[in-house]
């Protein structure tokens, strides 16, 4: 979603946006969007990737190459040494510490610019890694696209294509992988016990099936919606009692701020960019307390009022994170190089 918005932006300012992925749902889903977006098949080496994507780069003329990836950086900078192409590095890395190998410290030489999506991975990451440090770096915010909003419409077409009409249910949002910590959830629901809400998932990822049978084991209500079409998240939003993150090393917290929007309480751990998103408009509690999770997610619940509070004041939050700005910062961005 954040690559599209960038891409989308970019492309209304003027410039010419082709995504290389080695992945074909992210190509189909660039697409869906009328996106231009072309697979690269990666070889069985670093230098034989590298080959694939200066090719790639030269057959498109590209003048510069964002990359979001220890892997794509470290590629993109090999790929520079045969096709000359100006070097971003989105630092999108939900880890507690940037990459320190020999190999990802070299590439950074390639590096022009630096953008991060928050002061606090800013800060995290410059703080570890000198190598990061000698190059110019940018915090550009995630923003969020008018099509987020409350919308009951969406909700309960949401709701019917599911199969949860008149279900209440609390939503988790994010790739099913450890970072995400749903384990961590999971934890929190069998604390409630017969009161326990219904978890909805939407994402997917190399956990889905350990997750699913870890979810059975503990005889929790959880349904896993695997990756949901983007326009089907307002509704998501929408139709949720609240969001809950377990994350506590988020660079940014994208699902955040698109359930902010949609009006939904934000229940999350204190850790990563979360806060800084949050800006006090949800609730937050220690980042390995499932037991304090609990006991707010029940007053949570148990409180209507409390709800319609938090969804208000996470709404106006919301309004701080303009698409437009973003977008605006990263044509500068590329401009500026």
């Amino acid at each position: 979603m954040s690559l599209s918005n960038i891409a989308t932006g970019l492309t209304a300012r003027g410039h010419l946006v082709h995504m290389l992925a080695g992945e074909d749902p992210v190509v189909a889903a660039f697409r869906e969007r009328g996106l231009v977006s072309t697979p690269v098949l990666a070889g069985r080496t670093s230098v034989a990737s590298a080959s694939t994507l200066a090719r790639s780069l030269r057959t498109i003329s590209a003048d510069c190459l964002v990359v979001d990836r220890p892997r794509d950086l470290r590629l993109g900078a090999l790929a520079s040494l045969s096709y000359r192409v100006a070097l971003i590095n989105r630092y999108n890395l939900s880890r507690r510490t940037p990459p320190r190998d020999l190999l990802s410290r070299l590439a950074y030489r390639a590096v022009r610019l630096t953008i991060f999506n928050s002061e606090t991975s800013a800060r995290r990451a410059l703080a570890q890694a000198g190598y990061m440090r000698r190059r110019p770096h940018r915090v550009i915010w995630n923003g969020v696209g008018s099509e987020f909003h409350p919308n009951p419409q969406a909700a309960e077409e949401f709701r019917a294509r599911f199969g949860l009409i008149g279900q209440e249910f609390i939503l988790a949002v994010g790739s099913l992988t450890a970072d995400k910590r749903y384990d961590f959830l999971f934890d929190v629901l069998t604390r409630l016990g017969a009161k326990a809400p219904l978890l909805v998932i939407c994402g997917a990822g190399p956990l889905m099936e350990e997750l699913r049978k870890r979810a059975a084991a503990l005889a929790l209500d959880v349904r896993f919606l695997g990756l949901v079409p983007a326009g089907l998240l307002p509704g998501a939003y929408s139709a949720a009692t609240a969001l809950v993150h377990a994350c506590e090393i988020e660079t940014f917290g994208l699902s955040v701020l698109e359930a902010m929007a949609c009006a939904r309480p934000i229940l999350a751990v204190d850790g990563g960019a979360v806060p800084e998103v949050l800006g006090g408009a949800g609730l937050l509690t220690p980042a390995n307390d499932p037991q304090e999770f609990s006991v707010r997610l029940r007053a949570l619940l148990a409180s209507p009022e409390l709800r319609a509070t938090l969804g208000r004041a996470a709404r106006r939050r919301a309004q701080d994170f303009s698409l437009d700005a973003m977008q605006d910062a990263y044509s500068e961005a590329i401009e500026s190089i």
